[in-house]
């Protein structure tokens, strides 16, 4: 008897620490951090790198208030408000593939191609898109 008592201390407190262990790692898996990340910060870029605003205002804020797929394309959709009254949307065939502009308008953005001056994303405040 001596002998499982003996086992069972050791025994329950190894269980009681990998539960509380188990229990622990939910915060830290990055439960909060949103779907698609990474994707969402490489459209962010794109618009960044292609995009300036027709009025000449610095990009300030992005907010991404759409990131679907269309299940009978098979395309994402990823649409994005510019500080907080221009919305622009980009399609991909997958992710991390070709980003491409899907709809917006030609009086509130410029294709950076034409332009000399690609503004920093430094100092944008970018909002990501959690999902429903």
């Amino acid at each position: 008897m001596k002998r499982w008592k003996k086992l069972l201390i050791p025994l329950g407190i190894t269980v009681v620490l990998i539960g509380g262990g188990l229990a622990m790692i939910n915060p830290f898996t990055g439960e909060d951090e949103p779907k698609y990340k990474h994707e969402q910060d490489r459209v962010a870029q794109y618009l960044v790198e292609h995009y300036e605003l027709t009025n000449g205002d610095a990009i300030k804020t992005i907010k991404v208030i759409e990131f679907d797929k269309n299940d009978m394309t098979g395309t994402w959709r990823i649409t994005i408000t510019v500080n907080e009254k221009y919305d622009i949307s980009f399609n991909e065939n997958e992710l991390g593939g070709e980003i491409r502009s899907s709809n917006y308008s030609p009086k509130e953005f410029i294709v950076q191609e034409k332009i000399n001056h690609i503004q920093s994303n430094s100092d944008i405040e970018l909002t990501y898109y959690h999902g429903e």
